[in-house]
């Protein structure tokens, strides 16, 4: 980490989280007659790289009818998402990001299903990122090449340039690491084990000026 220019978020579970999941797209499927006629993998794949508008054409007219159903539960989910507070001091998220702003070009790339953009704009947190990178926008999934790419595009740095963060080691810590990236995996719940995990968004910084001296 000894040139960082650019920080890289993941979005859910990592900065913010939902409170009352119900696996809204899920139930869709479990509800329909035959899935859709697809897999739960691909159907969950294709969710995530589409938007709503392009699912109700990609899919049977049974998903329109049971998304359109079920639009109350959808809702509920998206009414229980909360921004993370980092417990040790009682510090927002948003206070991280807007001090990391100062310093670092800042960025997000997140796996979701269109519908789970709106709590960025809800919560303002679209002011901290110079770009947004939404699955559903662009059509690739992490740990693929391609939606982390997207960041060396607009930069124009190097691999060692950038830090990754994350709540998952499929996608994100896995992905940074094929593209040559730094990389930090955060924990909020469980003990942290590896000198690439971190509790809590506060260790960024140390972190980063800790690899400096090395």
């Amino acid at each position: 980490m000894n040139n960082i220019k650019t920080i890289v978020f993941d979005l859910y579970n990592t900065l913010i989280e939902i409170k009352k999941s119900n696996h809204f797209f899920l139930k869709l499927f479990k509800s329909s007659q035959d899935g859709f006629g697809m897999n739960v993998s691909s159907y969950l794949q294709l969710v995530m790289k589409n938007n709503v508008e392009e699912l109700r054409s990609l899919l049977p007219t049974e998903f329109s009818c049971l998304y359109d159903e079920n639009l109350g539960d959808l809702k509920n989910e998206l009414e229980s998402i909360i921004i993370i507070i980092i417990i040790i001091i009682y510090k927002w998220v948003t206070d991280v990001l807007q001090d990391l702003k100062q310093d670092f070009r800042i960025f997000l790339i997140s796996n979701l299903a269109s519908p789970y953009k709106k709590p960025v704009f809800s919560y303002n947190l679209d002011q901290y990122f110079e770009k947004m990178i939404f699955s559903c926008d662009y059509g690739f999934l992490k740990p693929e090449n391609k939606i982390f790419k997207e960041i060396e595009k607009i930069t124009d740095d190097k691999p060692n340039e950038i830090l990754m963060i994350g709540d998952s080691f499929k996608s994100d810590i896995i992905g940074a690491r094929n593209m040559k990236w730094n990389y930090l995996k955060i924990n909020h719940n469980i003990p942290v084990f590896k000198n690439y995990e971190i509790k809590d968004l506060n260790e960024i910084r140390t972190h980063i000026a800790m690899y400096k001296q090395h």
